[in-house]
Protein backbone atom coordinates (compact mmCIF):
# COMPACT_ATOMS: atom_id res chain seq x y z
CA UNK A 1 0.00 0.00 0.00
CA UNK A 2 1.14 3.02 -1.20
CA UNK A 3 0.44 5.57 1.77
CA UNK A 4 1.56 8.27 3.63
CA UNK A 5 2.43 7.91 8.00
CA UNK A 6 -1.17 7.18 9.58
CA UNK A 7 -1.22 9.78 11.87
CA UNK A 8 -4.53 10.87 14.11
CA UNK A 9 -6.79 9.49 10.83
CA UNK A 10 -6.25 8.56 7.23
CA UNK A 11 -3.29 10.31 5.35
CA UNK A 12 -3.34 7.16 2.26
CA UNK A 13 -3.26 8.62 -0.80
CA UNK A 14 -4.46 4.76 -2.66
CA UNK A 15 -5.46 1.84 -1.24
CA UNK A 16 -4.69 -1.56 -2.11
CA UNK A 17 -7.67 -2.37 -3.83
CA UNK A 18 -7.22 0.45 -6.22
CA UNK A 19 -8.08 -0.54 -9.52
CA UNK A 20 -7.02 1.73 -13.01
CA UNK A 21 -9.11 3.53 -14.83
CA UNK A 22 -10.16 2.01 -18.09
CA UNK A 23 -9.02 4.52 -21.35
CA UNK A 24 -11.81 2.65 -23.24
CA UNK A 25 -14.86 2.63 -20.58
CA UNK A 26 -13.22 5.54 -18.92
CA UNK A 27 -16.35 6.86 -16.45
CA UNK A 28 -17.51 4.76 -13.16
CA UNK A 29 -19.99 5.97 -10.88
CA UNK A 30 -21.29 5.43 -7.29
CA UNK A 31 -24.59 6.04 -8.52
CA UNK A 32 -26.84 2.79 -7.51
CA UNK A 33 -23.80 1.17 -6.25
CA UNK A 34 -25.03 1.92 -2.51
CA UNK A 35 -26.88 -1.04 -2.66
CA UNK A 36 -24.34 -3.00 -3.89
CA UNK A 37 -21.41 -1.78 -1.16
CA UNK A 38 -22.81 0.90 1.17
CA UNK A 39 -19.45 0.64 3.06
CA UNK A 40 -15.85 -0.08 1.77
CA UNK A 41 -14.89 -3.87 0.45
CA UNK A 42 -12.74 -5.51 2.42
CA UNK A 43 -8.71 -6.64 0.39
CA UNK A 44 -9.90 -10.24 0.33
CA UNK A 45 -13.64 -9.87 -0.26
CA UNK A 46 -12.26 -8.00 -3.27
CA UNK A 47 -9.34 -9.85 -4.14
CA UNK A 48 -11.11 -13.04 -4.11
CA UNK A 49 -14.92 -12.71 -4.27
CA UNK A 50 -15.07 -9.62 -6.70
CA UNK A 51 -11.78 -9.98 -8.99
CA UNK A 52 -12.03 -13.33 -9.50
CA UNK A 53 -15.59 -14.83 -9.19
CA UNK A 54 -17.74 -11.41 -9.63
CA UNK A 55 -15.64 -9.48 -12.44
CA UNK A 56 -15.31 -12.13 -14.89
CA UNK A 57 -18.79 -13.35 -14.42
CA UNK A 58 -20.58 -10.19 -15.11
CA UNK A 59 -18.01 -9.64 -17.94
CA UNK A 60 -19.51 -13.08 -19.29
CA UNK A 61 -23.19 -11.89 -18.93
CA UNK A 62 -22.34 -8.74 -21.16
CA UNK A 63 -21.31 -10.68 -23.67
CA UNK A 64 -23.84 -13.67 -23.09
CA UNK A 65 -26.33 -10.75 -23.22
CA UNK A 66 -24.81 -9.10 -25.94
CA UNK A 67 -23.78 -6.08 -25.49
CA UNK A 68 -19.95 -6.49 -26.46
CA UNK A 69 -18.06 -9.05 -27.49
CA UNK A 70 -15.36 -10.75 -25.45
CA UNK A 71 -12.71 -8.77 -27.09
CA UNK A 72 -14.07 -5.48 -26.47
CA UNK A 73 -12.43 -5.09 -22.75
CA UNK A 74 -9.88 -6.61 -20.56
CA UNK A 75 -10.70 -8.21 -17.23
CA UNK A 76 -6.47 -7.42 -16.15
CA UNK A 77 -6.47 -4.30 -15.05
CA UNK A 78 -10.70 -5.20 -15.07
CA UNK A 79 -13.13 -2.68 -16.96
CA UNK A 80 -16.36 -4.23 -15.56
CA UNK A 81 -16.49 -2.65 -11.86
CA UNK A 82 -13.94 0.21 -10.35
CA UNK A 83 -12.65 0.21 -6.63
CA UNK A 84 -11.09 2.78 -4.70
CA UNK A 85 -10.76 3.39 -1.23
CA UNK A 86 -12.36 0.02 -1.16
CA UNK A 87 -15.72 2.00 -2.21
CA UNK A 88 -17.37 -0.17 -5.04
CA UNK A 89 -17.83 1.57 -8.29
CA UNK A 90 -20.51 0.91 -11.09
CA UNK A 91 -19.20 1.16 -15.07
CA UNK A 92 -21.17 4.26 -16.54
CA UNK A 93 -19.34 3.68 -19.74
CA UNK A 94 -20.21 0.42 -20.48
CA UNK A 95 -24.23 0.77 -19.97
CA UNK A 96 -23.58 3.88 -21.90
CA UNK A 97 -22.43 1.39 -24.42
CA UNK A 98 -25.26 -0.60 -24.45
CA UNK A 99 -27.35 2.18 -24.77
CA UNK A 100 -26.22 2.53 -27.78
CA UNK A 101 -26.10 -0.56 -29.12
CA UNK A 102 -29.36 -2.03 -28.14
CA UNK A 103 -32.59 -1.04 -30.33
CA UNK A 104 -34.60 1.97 -29.21
CA UNK A 105 -32.02 2.74 -26.73
CA UNK A 106 -29.86 6.07 -25.78
CA UNK A 107 -27.11 7.02 -24.01
CA UNK A 108 -29.39 9.95 -22.80
CA UNK A 109 -32.04 7.03 -21.48
CA UNK A 110 -29.03 5.40 -19.73
CA UNK A 111 -28.08 8.11 -17.81
CA UNK A 112 -31.51 9.22 -16.95
CA UNK A 113 -32.06 5.74 -15.61
CA UNK A 114 -28.93 5.88 -13.36
CA UNK A 115 -28.74 9.60 -12.35
CA UNK A 116 -32.12 11.19 -13.08
CA UNK A 117 -31.52 15.15 -12.85
CA UNK A 118 -28.56 14.70 -10.50
CA UNK A 119 -25.75 17.23 -11.31
CA UNK A 120 -22.18 17.39 -12.89
CA UNK A 121 -22.53 14.09 -14.71
CA UNK A 122 -20.15 13.91 -17.48
CA UNK A 123 -21.03 14.15 -21.27
CA UNK A 124 -21.28 11.16 -23.19
CA UNK A 125 -18.39 11.06 -25.58
CA UNK A 126 -19.30 8.77 -28.43
CA UNK A 127 -16.20 6.65 -29.39
CA UNK A 128 -15.56 5.32 -33.08
CA UNK A 129 -16.28 1.86 -31.82
CA UNK A 130 -19.51 2.55 -30.12
CA UNK A 131 -22.03 1.79 -32.87
CA UNK A 132 -21.58 -1.98 -33.66
CA UNK A 133 -24.31 -3.21 -36.67
CA UNK A 134 -23.70 -7.20 -35.14
CA UNK A 135 -24.28 -6.11 -31.53
CA UNK A 136 -27.56 -4.73 -32.03
CA UNK A 137 -28.56 -7.46 -33.88
CA UNK A 138 -27.74 -9.57 -30.92
CA UNK A 139 -29.14 -7.24 -28.56
CA UNK A 140 -32.53 -7.28 -30.65
CA UNK A 141 -33.00 -10.85 -30.16
CA UNK A 142 -31.76 -10.91 -26.38
CA UNK A 143 -34.69 -8.43 -26.08
CA UNK A 144 -37.14 -10.68 -27.89
CA UNK A 145 -36.39 -12.72 -25.68
CA UNK A 146 -36.72 -11.15 -22.24
CA UNK A 147 -40.02 -9.52 -22.93
CA UNK A 148 -41.38 -13.28 -24.14
CA UNK A 149 -39.10 -15.68 -22.05
CA UNK A 150 -41.17 -18.00 -19.24
CA UNK A 151 -38.10 -19.13 -17.30
CA UNK A 152 -34.30 -18.76 -17.34
CA UNK A 153 -32.68 -22.36 -16.62
CA UNK A 154 -29.40 -21.00 -16.60
CA UNK A 155 -30.29 -18.61 -13.42
CA UNK A 156 -32.32 -21.45 -12.01
CA UNK A 157 -29.70 -23.77 -11.94
CA UNK A 158 -27.10 -21.21 -10.64
CA UNK A 159 -29.39 -20.94 -7.44
CA UNK A 160 -29.76 -24.64 -7.04
CA UNK A 161 -25.88 -24.96 -7.39
CA UNK A 162 -25.29 -22.27 -4.67
CA UNK A 163 -27.71 -24.00 -2.47
CA UNK A 164 -26.25 -27.59 -3.17
CA UNK A 165 -23.02 -25.90 -2.27
CA UNK A 166 -23.93 -24.67 1.15
CA UNK A 167 -25.92 -28.00 2.17
CA UNK A 168 -22.57 -30.42 1.18
CA UNK A 169 -20.48 -27.55 3.28
CA UNK A 170 -17.42 -29.27 4.89
CA UNK A 171 -17.18 -29.52 8.18
CA UNK A 172 -14.86 -26.32 8.91
CA UNK A 173 -14.20 -27.00 12.49
CA UNK A 174 -12.17 -30.11 11.87
CA UNK A 175 -10.73 -28.71 8.65
CA UNK A 176 -7.09 -27.85 8.35
CA UNK A 177 -6.00 -23.95 7.89
CA UNK A 178 -5.16 -25.01 4.01
CA UNK A 179 -8.18 -26.40 3.89
CA UNK A 180 -10.20 -23.45 4.71
CA UNK A 181 -8.03 -21.09 2.47
CA UNK A 182 -9.21 -24.01 -0.13
CA UNK A 183 -12.79 -23.90 0.68
CA UNK A 184 -12.56 -19.80 0.25
CA UNK A 185 -10.79 -19.98 -2.56
CA UNK A 186 -13.09 -22.78 -4.61
CA UNK A 187 -15.56 -20.61 -4.30
CA UNK A 188 -14.60 -18.28 -7.02
CA UNK A 189 -15.45 -20.36 -9.66
CA UNK A 190 -18.85 -20.54 -8.47
CA UNK A 191 -19.40 -16.70 -8.09
CA UNK A 192 -18.27 -16.12 -11.90
CA UNK A 193 -21.21 -18.82 -12.94
CA UNK A 194 -23.71 -17.56 -11.21
CA UNK A 195 -22.60 -13.97 -12.00
CA UNK A 196 -22.87 -14.63 -15.55
CA UNK A 197 -26.02 -15.40 -15.28
CA UNK A 198 -27.48 -13.22 -12.69
CA UNK A 199 -25.91 -10.03 -15.31
CA UNK A 200 -27.91 -11.24 -17.66
CA UNK A 201 -30.78 -10.80 -15.38
CA UNK A 202 -30.30 -7.65 -14.22
CA UNK A 203 -29.92 -6.05 -17.39
CA UNK A 204 -32.61 -7.37 -18.82
CA UNK A 205 -35.03 -6.94 -15.44
CA UNK A 206 -35.21 -3.09 -16.70
CA UNK A 207 -37.50 -3.99 -20.27
CA UNK A 208 -40.51 -5.64 -19.15
CA UNK A 209 -40.86 -2.71 -16.45
CA UNK A 210 -40.20 -0.10 -18.77
CA UNK A 211 -42.66 -1.67 -21.61
CA UNK A 212 -45.50 -1.48 -18.81
CA UNK A 213 -44.88 2.17 -17.79
CA UNK A 214 -44.85 3.44 -21.20
CA UNK A 215 -48.17 1.56 -22.24
CA UNK A 216 -49.49 2.90 -18.86
CA UNK A 217 -48.68 6.79 -19.77
CA UNK A 218 -50.00 5.97 -23.23
CA UNK A 219 -53.49 5.91 -21.95
CA UNK A 220 -52.80 8.89 -18.91
CA UNK A 221 -52.68 6.32 -16.26
CA UNK A 222 -48.69 6.49 -15.70
CA UNK A 223 -49.29 6.41 -11.63
CA UNK A 224 -50.73 2.62 -12.19
CA UNK A 225 -47.24 0.77 -13.23
CA UNK A 226 -45.98 0.59 -9.90
CA UNK A 227 -49.41 -0.87 -8.99
CA UNK A 228 -49.73 -3.82 -11.78
CA UNK A 229 -46.37 -4.59 -10.60
CA UNK A 230 -47.02 -5.37 -6.95
CA UNK A 231 -47.64 -9.21 -5.74
CA UNK A 232 -45.38 -11.10 -8.28
CA UNK A 233 -44.69 -13.95 -5.67
CA UNK A 234 -41.37 -16.07 -5.74
CA UNK A 235 -39.26 -12.96 -4.42
CA UNK A 236 -36.74 -14.66 -2.64
CA UNK A 237 -35.21 -11.54 -0.94
CA UNK A 238 -38.64 -11.28 0.35
CA UNK A 239 -39.02 -14.86 2.17
CA UNK A 240 -36.96 -14.24 4.83
CA UNK A 241 -39.53 -11.47 5.57
CA UNK A 242 -42.49 -13.38 5.61
CA UNK A 243 -40.89 -16.50 7.46
CA UNK A 244 -39.22 -13.50 10.07
CA UNK A 245 -43.48 -12.57 9.84
CA UNK A 246 -44.68 -15.81 11.20
CA UNK A 247 -42.39 -15.94 13.92
CA UNK A 248 -43.05 -12.48 15.32
CA UNK A 249 -46.59 -13.84 15.51
CA UNK A 250 -45.52 -16.66 17.53
CA UNK A 251 -43.60 -14.70 19.71
CA UNK A 252 -46.22 -12.13 20.15
CA UNK A 253 -48.92 -15.05 20.77
CA UNK A 254 -47.33 -16.44 23.53
CA UNK A 255 -46.12 -15.54 27.16
CA UNK A 256 -43.36 -17.60 27.24
CA UNK A 257 -41.56 -16.26 24.36
CA UNK A 258 -42.81 -12.23 25.32
CA UNK A 259 -41.01 -12.95 28.55
CA UNK A 260 -37.74 -14.44 26.73
CA UNK A 261 -37.38 -11.17 24.23
CA UNK A 262 -38.53 -8.55 27.10
CA UNK A 263 -35.16 -9.66 28.86
CA UNK A 264 -33.29 -8.73 25.45
CA UNK A 265 -31.95 -10.63 22.74
CA UNK A 266 -28.60 -11.26 24.37
CA UNK A 267 -28.42 -14.83 25.85
CA UNK A 268 -32.01 -15.20 24.34
CA UNK A 269 -30.82 -18.37 22.07
CA UNK A 270 -29.71 -19.82 25.09
CA UNK A 271 -32.62 -18.82 27.54
CA UNK A 272 -34.77 -20.67 24.66
CA UNK A 273 -32.74 -23.62 25.06
CA UNK A 274 -32.88 -24.30 28.67
CA UNK A 275 -36.63 -24.08 28.61
CA UNK A 276 -38.59 -27.17 28.77
CA UNK A 277 -41.76 -25.00 27.15
CA UNK A 278 -42.79 -26.40 23.72
CA UNK A 279 -43.38 -22.77 22.39
CA UNK A 280 -39.43 -22.24 23.39
CA UNK A 281 -38.72 -25.63 21.40
CA UNK A 282 -41.03 -24.61 18.09
CA UNK A 283 -39.61 -21.46 17.95
CA UNK A 284 -35.85 -22.65 18.20
CA UNK A 285 -36.98 -25.34 15.36
CA UNK A 286 -38.26 -22.64 13.17
CA UNK A 287 -35.27 -20.64 13.47
CA UNK A 288 -32.63 -22.84 12.65
CA UNK A 289 -34.75 -23.36 9.40
CA UNK A 290 -34.69 -19.76 8.91
CA UNK A 291 -30.71 -19.50 9.45
CA UNK A 292 -30.16 -22.31 6.91
CA UNK A 293 -33.01 -21.40 4.25
CA UNK A 294 -31.62 -17.31 4.76
CA UNK A 295 -28.37 -16.80 7.39
CA UNK A 296 -26.15 -15.94 4.22
CA UNK A 297 -27.98 -12.55 4.33
CA UNK A 298 -26.62 -9.57 6.64
CA UNK A 299 -25.30 -5.77 5.68
CA UNK A 300 -23.28 -4.75 3.33
CA UNK A 301 -23.62 -8.95 2.52
CA UNK A 302 -21.74 -8.48 -0.78
CA UNK A 303 -18.50 -8.20 1.20
CA UNK A 304 -17.11 -11.01 2.63
CA UNK A 305 -15.85 -9.39 5.67
CA UNK A 306 -19.54 -8.74 6.68
CA UNK A 307 -21.25 -10.67 9.41
CA UNK A 308 -24.57 -12.29 8.64
CA UNK A 309 -27.24 -13.64 10.42
CA UNK A 310 -25.37 -17.02 10.46
CA UNK A 311 -22.39 -15.50 12.29
CA UNK A 312 -24.12 -12.56 14.03
CA UNK A 313 -27.62 -13.88 14.69
CA UNK A 314 -28.22 -10.91 16.55
CA UNK A 315 -29.13 -8.99 13.89
CA UNK A 316 -32.50 -10.95 12.45
CA UNK A 317 -33.43 -11.09 16.59
CA UNK A 318 -33.27 -7.55 16.92
CA UNK A 319 -35.17 -7.31 14.09
CA UNK A 320 -37.72 -9.48 15.68
CA UNK A 321 -37.60 -8.26 18.31
CA UNK A 322 -39.28 -5.00 16.93
CA UNK A 323 -41.67 -7.00 14.52
CA UNK A 324 -43.10 -8.83 17.09
CA UNK A 325 -44.61 -4.78 18.48
CA UNK A 326 -46.63 -4.95 14.31
CA UNK A 327 -49.95 -5.11 14.60
CA UNK A 328 -52.04 -8.20 12.93
CA UNK A 329 -53.88 -6.01 10.25
CA UNK A 330 -50.19 -4.93 8.42
CA UNK A 331 -49.71 -9.23 8.04
CA UNK A 332 -48.04 -9.37 4.64
CA UNK A 333 -49.91 -12.28 3.38
CA UNK A 334 -53.30 -10.27 4.01
CA UNK A 335 -51.74 -7.40 2.00
CA UNK A 336 -50.42 -9.81 -0.51
CA UNK A 337 -53.80 -10.96 -1.33
CA UNK A 338 -55.44 -7.66 -1.84
CA UNK A 339 -52.38 -6.44 -3.58
CA UNK A 340 -52.99 -9.62 -5.92
CA UNK A 341 -56.67 -9.18 -6.07
CA UNK A 342 -56.30 -5.17 -7.01
CA UNK A 343 -53.21 -5.66 -9.49
CA UNK A 344 -55.71 -8.61 -11.73
CA UNK A 345 -58.86 -5.79 -11.53
CA UNK A 346 -56.01 -2.98 -12.47
CA UNK A 347 -55.37 -5.69 -15.41
CA UNK A 348 -58.35 -5.94 -16.95
CA UNK A 349 -59.25 -2.80 -16.45
CA UNK A 350 -55.81 -1.22 -18.10
CA UNK A 351 -55.85 -3.64 -21.07
CA UNK A 352 -59.82 -2.14 -21.61
CA UNK A 353 -58.38 0.85 -21.98
CA UNK A 354 -56.02 -0.32 -24.78
CA UNK A 355 -58.28 -2.66 -26.60
CA UNK A 356 -58.22 -0.26 -29.41
CA UNK A 357 -54.85 -1.10 -30.44
CA UNK A 358 -54.64 -4.86 -30.44
CA UNK A 359 -49.97 -4.39 -30.10
CA UNK A 360 -50.53 -2.11 -27.26
CA UNK A 361 -52.10 -4.52 -25.64
CA UNK A 362 -49.67 -7.19 -26.44
CA UNK A 363 -46.81 -5.01 -25.34
CA UNK A 364 -48.77 -4.37 -21.80
CA UNK A 365 -49.10 -7.88 -21.13
CA UNK A 366 -45.70 -9.22 -22.77
CA UNK A 367 -44.29 -6.27 -20.68
CA UNK A 368 -45.90 -7.05 -16.99
CA UNK A 369 -45.24 -11.01 -17.67
CA UNK A 370 -41.52 -9.95 -18.08
CA UNK A 371 -41.23 -7.69 -15.15
CA UNK A 372 -42.93 -10.39 -13.22
CA UNK A 373 -40.56 -13.13 -14.34
CA UNK A 374 -37.01 -10.65 -14.49
CA UNK A 375 -38.38 -9.41 -10.89
CA UNK A 376 -38.02 -12.57 -9.74
CA UNK A 377 -35.03 -14.17 -11.39
CA UNK A 378 -33.12 -10.96 -9.84
CA UNK A 379 -33.78 -11.80 -6.51
CA UNK A 380 -32.78 -15.29 -7.28
CA UNK A 381 -29.96 -13.85 -8.64
CA UNK A 382 -28.69 -12.27 -6.07
CA UNK A 383 -29.54 -14.16 -3.14
CA UNK A 384 -27.30 -17.07 -5.09
CA UNK A 385 -24.46 -14.89 -5.73
CA UNK A 386 -24.91 -14.33 -1.80
CA UNK A 387 -25.07 -17.46 -0.70
CA UNK A 388 -22.01 -18.39 -2.45
CA UNK A 389 -19.99 -15.83 -1.24
CA UNK A 390 -21.43 -16.74 2.40
CA UNK A 391 -19.92 -20.03 1.70
CA UNK A 392 -16.40 -18.29 1.67
CA UNK A 393 -17.06 -15.94 4.37
CA UNK A 394 -17.78 -19.00 7.02
CA UNK A 395 -14.29 -20.60 5.61
CA UNK A 396 -12.09 -17.12 6.04
CA UNK A 397 -14.43 -16.62 9.38
CA UNK A 398 -13.23 -19.69 10.75
CA UNK A 399 -9.70 -19.17 10.59
CA UNK A 400 -9.73 -15.76 11.97
CA UNK A 401 -11.43 -17.12 15.06
CA UNK A 402 -8.01 -19.21 15.22
CA UNK A 403 -6.02 -16.62 14.72
CA UNK A 404 -7.65 -14.84 17.19
CA UNK A 405 -7.03 -18.00 19.35
CA UNK A 406 -3.50 -18.03 18.83
CA UNK A 407 -2.43 -14.20 19.02
CA UNK A 408 -2.00 -13.56 15.50
CA UNK A 409 -4.77 -11.30 15.19
CA UNK A 410 -7.50 -9.40 17.91
CA UNK A 411 -10.85 -9.95 15.97
CA UNK A 412 -12.15 -12.43 13.60
CA UNK A 413 -12.77 -9.68 10.39
CA UNK A 414 -9.07 -8.79 10.33
CA UNK A 415 -8.40 -11.90 8.77
CA UNK A 416 -10.13 -9.79 5.40
CA UNK A 417 -7.27 -7.57 5.61
CA UNK A 418 -5.21 -9.73 3.64
CA UNK A 419 -5.06 -9.95 -0.25
CA UNK A 420 -5.89 -13.40 -1.58
CA UNK A 421 -2.26 -13.37 -3.17
CA UNK A 422 -1.03 -13.26 0.62
CA UNK A 423 -2.62 -16.08 2.27
CA UNK A 424 -0.01 -18.47 0.82
CA UNK A 425 2.73 -16.87 2.55
CA UNK A 426 0.66 -16.00 6.18
CA UNK A 427 -0.83 -19.69 6.46
CA UNK A 428 3.19 -20.63 6.59
CA UNK A 429 4.18 -17.35 8.85
CA UNK A 430 1.52 -15.51 10.54
CA UNK A 431 3.17 -13.29 12.78
CA UNK A 432 4.72 -12.01 10.12
CA UNK A 433 2.03 -10.07 9.27
CA UNK A 434 0.82 -8.88 12.60
CA UNK A 435 1.94 -5.04 11.76
CA UNK A 436 0.85 -5.07 8.13
CA UNK A 437 -2.72 -6.22 9.54
CA UNK A 438 -3.25 -3.96 12.41
CA UNK A 439 -2.58 -1.22 9.72
CA UNK A 440 -4.39 -2.42 7.44
CA UNK A 441 -7.12 -2.66 9.65
CA UNK A 442 -6.76 1.09 10.84
CA UNK A 443 -6.93 2.39 7.67
CA UNK A 444 -9.70 0.30 6.45
CA UNK A 445 -11.88 2.03 9.61
CA UNK A 446 -10.84 4.89 8.25
CA UNK A 447 -11.87 4.41 4.80
CA UNK A 448 -15.46 3.84 6.26
CA UNK A 449 -15.90 7.29 7.64
CA UNK A 450 -15.30 8.91 4.01
CA UNK A 451 -17.37 10.01 0.80
CA UNK A 452 -15.86 8.68 -1.76
CA UNK A 453 -16.08 10.64 -4.98
CA UNK A 454 -19.48 10.37 -6.91
CA UNK A 455 -18.24 9.81 -10.82
CA UNK A 456 -14.18 9.26 -11.18
CA UNK A 457 -13.18 9.17 -15.16
CA UNK A 458 -10.18 9.00 -16.83
CA UNK A 459 -9.64 13.15 -17.04
CA UNK A 460 -10.73 14.51 -13.57
CA UNK A 461 -8.78 10.95 -12.36
CA UNK A 462 -9.42 10.19 -8.83
CA UNK A 463 -8.62 12.19 -5.78
CA UNK A 464 -6.24 11.47 -3.45
CA UNK A 465 -7.94 9.94 -0.80
CA UNK A 466 -6.64 11.90 2.12
CA UNK A 467 -8.30 14.84 0.48
CA UNK A 468 -11.90 12.79 0.78
CA UNK A 469 -14.48 14.78 2.91
CA UNK A 470 -15.42 12.72 6.61
CA UNK A 471 -19.06 11.58 6.39
CA UNK A 472 -19.33 13.95 9.38
CA UNK A 473 -18.18 16.85 7.87
CA UNK A 474 -19.99 17.16 4.48
CA UNK A 475 -22.66 19.92 4.79
CA UNK A 476 -25.98 19.26 5.85
CA UNK A 477 -28.48 20.20 3.27
CA UNK A 478 -31.57 22.23 4.33
CA UNK A 479 -34.13 20.79 6.40
CA UNK A 480 -37.31 20.26 4.62
CA UNK A 481 -39.81 22.50 6.16
CA UNK A 482 -43.84 22.27 6.71
CA UNK A 483 -45.36 21.85 3.66
CA UNK A 484 -42.72 21.15 1.36
CA UNK A 485 -43.11 18.22 -1.02
CA UNK A 486 -39.83 16.28 -1.85
CA UNK A 487 -40.26 14.47 -5.48
CA UNK A 488 -38.76 10.90 -5.39
CA UNK A 489 -40.04 8.19 -8.16
CA UNK A 490 -43.00 5.85 -7.16
CA UNK A 491 -41.41 2.46 -5.63
CA UNK A 492 -44.50 0.78 -4.26
CA UNK A 493 -48.38 1.89 -4.03
CA UNK A 494 -49.64 3.30 -1.25
CA UNK A 495 -50.16 6.69 0.92
CA UNK A 496 -49.56 6.33 4.53
CA UNK A 497 -48.74 9.03 6.77
CA UNK A 498 -46.36 8.42 10.30
CA UNK A 499 -43.33 9.32 11.97
CA UNK A 500 -39.82 9.62 9.96
CA UNK A 501 -36.83 7.58 11.26
CA UNK A 502 -34.04 8.34 9.76
CA UNK A 503 -31.94 5.00 10.30
CA UNK A 504 -28.58 4.88 8.63
CA UNK A 505 -28.01 1.05 9.63
CA UNK A 506 -30.38 -1.83 9.90
CA UNK A 507 -28.82 -2.62 13.35
CA UNK A 508 -29.57 0.46 14.72
CA UNK A 509 -32.99 0.58 14.82
CA UNK A 510 -33.80 -0.66 18.13
CA UNK A 511 -36.74 1.76 18.88
CA UNK A 512 -38.80 1.55 15.33
CA UNK A 513 -42.38 1.96 15.91
CA UNK A 514 -45.19 0.40 13.95
CA UNK A 515 -46.44 3.72 12.84
CA UNK A 516 -43.01 5.37 11.61
CA UNK A 517 -41.92 5.84 7.90
CA UNK A 518 -38.48 4.28 7.76
CA UNK A 519 -36.13 6.68 5.80
CA UNK A 520 -32.89 5.02 4.86
CA UNK A 521 -29.77 5.79 2.81
CA UNK A 522 -30.75 2.48 0.75
CA UNK A 523 -31.41 -0.70 1.38
CA UNK A 524 -30.51 -4.75 0.74
CA UNK A 525 -32.33 -7.37 1.84
CA UNK A 526 -31.17 -7.50 5.25
CA UNK A 527 -33.21 -4.39 5.53
CA UNK A 528 -36.35 -6.37 4.45
CA UNK A 529 -37.58 -7.61 8.00
CA UNK A 530 -37.74 -3.73 8.97
CA UNK A 531 -39.94 -3.08 6.16
CA UNK A 532 -42.56 -5.25 8.03
CA UNK A 533 -42.25 -2.97 11.57
CA UNK A 534 -43.00 0.35 9.85
CA UNK A 535 -45.45 1.93 7.75
CA UNK A 536 -43.53 2.99 4.95
CA UNK A 537 -40.19 3.54 3.63
CA UNK A 538 -38.72 5.93 2.09
CA UNK A 539 -34.77 5.62 0.50
CA UNK A 540 -32.26 8.17 -1.12
CA UNK A 541 -31.50 6.51 -4.51
CA UNK A 542 -33.20 3.50 -6.13
CA UNK A 543 -35.60 2.89 -9.10
CA UNK A 544 -38.55 0.53 -9.94
CA UNK A 545 -35.84 -2.05 -9.94
CA UNK A 546 -34.04 -1.87 -6.77
CA UNK A 547 -34.48 -4.07 -3.93
CA UNK A 548 -36.56 -1.44 -1.51
CA UNK A 549 -39.30 -0.79 -4.42
CA UNK A 550 -39.53 -4.81 -5.35
CA UNK A 551 -39.74 -6.09 -1.86
CA UNK A 552 -41.96 -3.33 -0.54
CA UNK A 553 -44.62 -3.80 -3.32
CA UNK A 554 -44.33 -8.04 -2.64
CA UNK A 555 -44.53 -6.93 1.34
CA UNK A 556 -47.31 -4.36 0.38
CA UNK A 557 -45.35 -1.78 2.06
CA UNK A 558 -45.97 2.29 0.60
CA UNK A 559 -42.53 2.82 -1.14
CA UNK A 560 -41.23 6.41 -2.17
CA UNK A 561 -37.12 5.71 -3.62
CA UNK A 562 -34.61 8.01 -4.93
CA UNK A 563 -35.43 11.13 -2.81
CA UNK A 564 -32.12 12.71 -3.23
CA UNK A 565 -31.32 13.46 -0.02
CA UNK A 566 -33.93 12.25 2.26
CA UNK A 567 -31.84 11.18 5.37
CA UNK A 568 -30.82 14.91 5.69
CA UNK A 569 -33.75 16.56 4.30
CA UNK A 570 -36.05 14.88 6.30
CA UNK A 571 -36.13 15.53 10.32
CA UNK A 572 -35.71 12.69 12.12
CA UNK A 573 -39.32 12.76 14.22
CA UNK A 574 -41.22 14.41 11.83
CA UNK A 575 -44.36 13.88 10.48
CA UNK A 576 -44.83 12.99 7.21
CA UNK A 577 -47.32 11.49 4.20
CA UNK A 578 -45.77 9.56 1.67
CA UNK A 579 -47.61 8.30 -1.97
CA UNK A 580 -45.80 5.14 -3.07
CA UNK A 581 -47.58 5.46 -6.59
CA UNK A 582 -46.41 9.05 -7.17
CA UNK A 583 -43.45 9.48 -5.54
CA UNK A 584 -43.84 12.06 -2.96
CA UNK A 585 -42.74 12.73 0.14
CA UNK A 586 -45.27 15.50 1.70
CA UNK A 587 -43.84 17.36 5.21
CA UNK A 588 -46.84 17.30 7.46
CA UNK A 589 -44.94 18.41 10.81
CA UNK A 590 -41.66 18.70 12.18
CA UNK A 591 -40.72 17.99 15.86
CA UNK A 592 -40.47 20.32 18.88
CA UNK A 593 -37.00 22.02 18.00
CA UNK A 594 -36.40 21.56 14.50
CA UNK A 595 -36.09 24.93 12.12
Amino acid sequence: MARKALLGGLHVDRWITDTQISERFPYYTRANADEVGPDPFSPLGWSLGWIQGCIPGVAQGFVDFGVLERSEFALNPPEVFGNWGGYFYNQLSLPRLMGCRMPGATPAAIDQAYFGDHPGVPDYEPHPDDENAKQSEKLANTMAWVMSAQRFEAMEQCAELSRRTAQERPDLLSATDDDLVRRARAMAPLIEQVWASYCQVALGASLGPGAVQAMCDAVGRGQDAVKVMAAIGAVESAESSLAMWDLSRAVAGSVILTDAFNQGVTGLIDRLGASQSSDAHMFLESWETLLVAHGHRGPNEWDMRSHSWFTAPELPLAMLERLRFQTLDRSPHVARQINLANREMLVSELSALMSHDSDMVATFQSGLASATLFYSLREMGKSACIRVIHEAKLAMMQLGERMVDRGVITSTQQIFMLLDSELDDFLQDPPSFVETISERDMAFFELSQLVPPYIVGLKQGVPPISKWLRRDAVSVVTLAAVGDVLQGAAGAQGIVTGTARVILDPSDANDIQPNDILIAPTTDPSWAVLFLSVAGVVVNIGAVASHAAIVSRELGIPCVVSVIDATQRIADGATISIDGSTGSVTIVALPVGSS
